[in-house]
Parts: C-alpha cells; sequence; structure tokens
C-alpha cells in the first residue's frame, strides 16, 4: 500500500513555483463534500443546485464527480468518468452500504443523507499542515506538502484534483431531456493517491482555466477521515 510521504525536509526535485501560485492549509481545515452525480439522472438536478451555494471558502470544498453508469440509460454526461464511478464504489464497499446511487452526498470520507437541511457546514479541525504549489504548463505540475500532527500515522494518501466551474450542458435525451443544465466545482482531472509529492494533471482541452481551481486533500483509505484540504485558484497563477 502506497503511504503519505511525510514533507520532513524540502526536495531539490520539484521545480520552482511562482510565490503567487500556491496555497497552504489554516489552523482550521475546510470540510471535503463531494457529490456523486450524472446529467442522466432527474433526481440530480436539485443537489448540483444545492452544491453550487456551497462557496469553496475556509468552511468547505466541494467537488462534483460526475459518474459513468447512467451513460447507458439514454444520455452520455461528458463530463463523467468510470474512475469517479469506481471512488463512489470504494466508498460504498468502505462504508457497508448496498450499492452506489445518485445523487450522493459524501461529508469528509461519510455518507451526509440529510446534506438538504443543513445549507452551512461548520468548521472542522485539521490533523495535517498542508502546502499546495502548481507549476502552469500542459500539464499542470502539482507539488503537495502534508505534515501530519500525529507523525507516526501514514495512512493518509494525498489526492489532487482539478474543478471546474461556469459548466452548463443542453440535455438532448434521458430523463433530464430538453434540460438546460448548469454545474460548478466540476471535476476535470484527479489524481491519487500519490506515490510521491509530485503529479501531472493532464487537462482536458476545453477547460478554462480562468474559472478552475486544484484542490489537494490528504484522506485516510481504511475509513475516509480527511485530515487536511487545500485549494489553489488557477487563475491566481496567471497573473
Amino acid at each position: 500500500m502506497r503511504t503519505l510521504m511525510l514533507a520532513l525536509v524540502a526536495t531539490l526535485l520539484s521545480p520552482p513555483a511562482r510565490a503567487d501560485c500556491a496555497a497552504q492549509s489554516a489552523a482550521t481545515r475546510p470540510h471535503l463534500i463531494e457529490l456523486y452525480s450524472s446529467e442522466g439522472c432527474s433526481s440530480c438536478p436539485p443537489a448540483e443546485a444545492w452544491l453550487r451555494s456551497v462557496h469553496n471558502d475556509a468552511n468547505a470544498v466541494a467537488l462534483e464527480f460526475h459518474v459513468d453508469y447512467w451513460d447507458a440509460l439514454g444520455w452520455r454526461d461528458r463530463f463523467a468518468s468510470a474512475r469517479y464511478t469506481a471512488r463512489q464504489q470504494t466508498f460504498a464497499a468502505r462504508s457497508g452500504g448496498a450499492g452506489v446511487y445518485t445523487p450522493e452526498v459524501v461529508l469528509d470520507g461519510r455518507e451526509w443523507r440529510d446534506w438538504y437541511r443543513h445549507p452551512e457546514v461548520p468548521l472542522a479541525s485539521g490533523k495535517a499542515t498542508m502546502k499546495l504549489s502548481v507549476e502552469p504548463g500542459t500539464p499542470l505540475h502539482v507539488h503537495v506538502d502534508t505534515t501530519l500532527a500525529v507523525a507516526t500515522d501514514a495512512a493518509y494518501e494525498n489526492y489532487v484534483a482539478l474543478i471546474e466551474d461556469g459548466l452548463s450542458s443542453q440535455v438532448r435525451a434521458g430523463e433530464n431531456r430538453g434540460t438546460l443544465l448548469r454545474h460548478d466545482h466540476v471535476v476535470r482531472a484527479f489524481v491519487g493517491p500519490l506515490a510521491q509529492r509530485d503529479a501531472e494533471l493532464s487537462l482536458p482541452a476545453d477547460v478554462d482555466r480562468a474559472h478552475a481551481t486544484v484542490v489537494a486533500f490528504a484522506q485516510r483509505a481504511r475509513d475516509g477521515d480527511v485530515a487536511q484540504v487545500v485549494m489553489l485558484p488557477l487563475a491566481q497563477c496567471q497573473r
């Protein structure tokens, strides 16, 4: 099992990052909210509208994973990936659930069925410090340094996602036929767990970097517990 590389010394192998293209965790950490959704699912638009109301900030960071098991039912979701379906299946197996479904909301690695009753999310305590830096280019080069509060717990692993806001699709078939769907926080690229502290993100050609954000988080595989979350808007790297 690949374990999290603790950042105890600076690495000379990483490319230099611009000062304005880096972010560091605060004393408190944001909650990590994952929504598993699909453009082919008629009950998903209300959940996505709720997720759009979650502003990525010190309180929460939202990731919208589009799964692909709806694709054979009339409409192929252009944002869907088998990788995201596999992530949801891993979560379901870990939590002992009967199976996967949409929309499903996961809060800090645990199923959150009452999400619609809680418009605001409380602050969470961090179990690690994290530094994230990005070297702009194609692909993006990302460097993540995570130091756990308890150094002996090396079971946390780093993940990196690139999310995009301001997306829309005119759906022409399936359960949402004739509907213009709007999306924010959509995962467009995802890597992890990282074997080392560096990763490359290969982005779809149509990603608008002015509306994209890199999100890094440290999560424990056995129970989904989240130690830290950091985000970095790519627009900040293009100044």
